[in-house]
């Protein structure tokens, strides 16, 4: 994504299963995370379709997505850095089981940005799909990498022996039954399976490849061989530390092609010493791009242009010596927490210089005029390093209490509702308060809180932290282990977004259809006429639909039960329904 005109990656397309498999287990990483975004990605995962289509407004065709992967979704972020939705509902609930926070004991960030996938295909056969990126799973609009590797099952070959013991750290990394039982087998299953799974690489470009994940046990940054010397260096860094670039600086053997290159962001400048860049040019993006990129979308007309604010947010370093070139793509940011303390993960690309070499780079980004580049060279002088800002130290100080012990309990039955909420350790700052995600009760944040009078769509494991400091406020998502949820909760949830017998009718058309994105324009037609539902008989369409599925797509009606089992409001599922699926059921079995 370093040329977003041109060269854009889809999130959603990078994990959407392959034609003819479906989704067996995802695990994914990220420093921050959106819920929302992480909707998407039950989209892509589940459905095989992008956020950016039609489906994401409608509740019902989410709550599909999620029901189809709720068991098949696990990711990992850093503690504290759940962004609050912008429009937090039920379907946000349903995501608990999914996201794991990790809280480092250095007081260092979890901050790898990766995927491992699994797909299946009906003849049983496996497909794995890794994925290593820069960018976090959020919406953000900066300039990001990323770079996807398939393979399958074959014998071992030691190439994916750090696969393996990443995700095996993951388990030791998280909270203490912060990951649900069956969920941490399937990790483990998978991470056994990796051991014999053969990656191929496509490009001609390069000739080999190798994994590095950075700050787990037995594994440090000078085995990925960042720190090697070279002749030629291209870095990518948004964020830096003057230590970490006078290192990679001094390393330098003579060059003769005289173009290493440093791009950061304009606020990390002042970080730098100008001995620390003696071998360097270095560059910042624009502040025309960084303000707005002017983006001109397929089918959009030049008054629909967008504006949106963004920066560098890629880590890329490029090195050559003598004929030989090596890229190193991943999360890595060119800083001293980042070489020593978080948890990065890297993924190294082997080349020949004639191939991969920073001249080819320099023009892919730049351009062919400074007209056409978005990056202008920066001075270096010698300022006293910026010092943190009121939002950075509220996000210390809700980084120290995600690394308190916590634990929540809920009490009361039927339609109200209480959660005894303690933290164990001091809590430092009077300017701290929490709330439920779905409730509007507030508390200034201690050792014991109690939320009292609250309704079963209000029970969650998702807490809102909000830290003020003058005029600066940060709220951030945190997730506390709760017992006594409500086993009919669910259920609750379901009920709620389905509503009533047209929605009950979308929802199961939806799940029959054979193009989920067609099935939706299809009840948004039959919604506008009021074809969809009428003195109580089912529609001939969603007749004709479960005909097909018997026949085609029996699988289906498993879907089709769950959703049957969770359904309790008596208004919802319309009269005869069951009975004509108890029958359609029985031929189904009979196959």
């Amino acid at each position: 994504m370093l040329k977003p005109a041109s060269d854009r990656l889809d999130y959603s397309e990078m994990l959407t299963p392959p034609f003819g498999y479906e989704t067996t287990f995802a695990v994914g990483t990220t420093y921050s995370l959106d819920l929302d975004a992480l909707i998407g990605v039950c989209l892509a995962l589940g459905l095989s379709e992008s956020i950016d289509n039609e489906l994401k407004d409608n509740p019902i065709y989410l709550l599909e997505a999620l029901q189809r992967t709720a068991e098949k979704i696990l990711v990992f972020c850093e503690g504290g850095q759940i962004k609050v939705p912008s429009n937090s509902n039920a379907l946000h609930i349903l995501l608990e089981k999914m996201v794991v926070e990790v809280v480092m004991k250095n007081k260092k960030s979890f901050h790898p940005k990766f995927w491992i996938v699994k797909y299946e295909n009906e003849e049983g056969e496996a497909l794995y799909r890794c994925l290593v990126l820069s960018r976090n799973l959020t919406f953000d609009r900066s300039w990001d990498v990323a770079v996807e590797i398939e393979g399958k099952y074959d014998k071992e070959n030691g190439k994916t022996k750090p696969l393996h013991d990443f995700l095996q750290s993951l388990t030791k990394l998280a909270k203490r039954d912060s990951i649900d039982r069956n969920k941490r087998k399937e990790l483990l299953t998978l991470a056994e399976e990796i051991l014999n799974v053969n990656f191929e690489l496509k490009e001609k470009e390069f000739t080999d490849f190798s994994f590095h994940p950075v700050g787990i046990e037995n594994y440090s940054i000078e085995e990925t061989g960042l720190f090697n010397n070279y002749n030629e260096l291209f870095i990518i860094s948004p964020f830096l530390s003057n230590g970490i670039i006078k290192k990679l600086n001094d390393i330098a053997l003579s060059n003769p092609y005289h173009n290493n290159t440093l791009i950061t962001r304009k606020s990390e400048i002042a970080k730098l010493k100008p001995s620390s860049v003696t071998n360097f040019e270095t560059y910042v993006m624009k502040d025309i791009i960084v303000d707005g990129e002017e983006a001109l979308s397929e089918g959009e007309q030049e008054e629909d242009l967008l504006k949106q604010k963004q920066d560098i947010h890629a880590k890329l370093y490029l090195k050559t010596k003598y004929s030989n070139s090596e890229l190193f793509i991943g999360s890595l940011n060119a800083s001293n927490n980042a070489c020593y303390g978080n948890v990065e993960f890297l993924f190294k690309l082997y080349g020949k210089r004639r191939y991969l070499n920073v001249d080819l780079l320099r023009k892919d980004l730049f351009g062919d005029s400074d007209k056409d580049n978005p990056f202008e060279k920066a001075e270096i002088r010698d300022d006293e390093e910026p010092e943190l800002t009121a939002a950075d130290n509220l996000e210390k100080i809700i980084k120290k209490i995600c690394r308190l012990k916590s634990h929540a309990c809920i009490s009361g039955g039927g339609d109200v509702y209480s959660i005894d909420i303690q933290f164990e350790g001091p809590i430092e700052n009077d300017n701290v308060f929490i709330k439920p995600l779905l409730s509007n009760q507030e508390k200034a944040l201690s050792n014991h809180l109690v939320f009292e009078n609250l309704k079963m769509l209000q029970l969650s494991e998702f807490y809102i932290i909000k830290a003020i400091s003058g005029e600066e406020s940060v709220y951030r998502l945190i997730k506390i282990k709760t017992e006594n949820m409500p086993e009919n909760r669910e259920s609750s949830i379901v009920n709620d977004i389905i509503k009533d017998k047209n929605g009950f009718i979308q929802y199961i058309s939806f799940v029959l259809g054979d193009d989920y994105l067609l099935s939706l324009l299809e009840n948004k037609n039959n919604m506008k006429y009021g074809f969809l539902f009428g003195n109580g008989e089912i529609v001939p369409a969603l007749y004709e639909k479960m005909l097909r599925a018997a026949a085609r797509s029996p699988q289906k009606f498993s879907d089709i039960k769950k959703i049957l089992d969770l359904i309790t409001e008596d208004n919802i599922i319309p009269d005869g329904f069951k009975e004509l699926y108890q029958a359609f059921e029985r031929v189904v079995a009979k196959k």
